[in-house]
């Protein structure tokens, strides 16, 4: 969607978004020189002003908050890249590996409780 809808939708006046867009809370694709908003920029503007508005959270919780759920989308994307490449293994091989992440899993799990 361009800016003028995602304005509407995300219920923002321009400036604020534009101060995001600064803060690298927002990163529109830019085309032909406008800019294109998708649906996850528009649930990551919703997110920022319910924690804002709704929260006061500030600018610096912001952007840890933001940074946070980036990384866990980067993790949930590997993981289900791994996941996708066990899962074309032999049965063999792939109960291995899964045995195998089980093992190190109830390891960790044991380290973490004894400390």
């Amino acid at each position: 969607m361009e800016t003028n809808e995602f304005i509407m939708h995300a219920r923002l006046d321009a400036e604020v978004l534009e101060t995001w867009i600064s803060a690298g809370w927002l990163a529109p694709r830019e085309e032909a020189e406008m800019r294109h908003f998708s649906e996850i920029d528009l649930a990551r503007a919703e997110l920022i002003r319910d924690l804002t508005h709704g929260m006061g959270v500030n600018e610096e919780g912001i952007a840890v908050i933001l940074d946070l759920v980036d990384q866990l989308h980067g993790v949930r994307q590997a993981l289900r890249e791994i996941l996708s490449a066990v899962a074309a293994q032999p049965e063999p091989l792939r109960r291995r590996i899964i045995d195998h992440a089980r093992d190190a899993a109830s390891r960790g799990g044991d380290r973490a409780t004894a400390s």
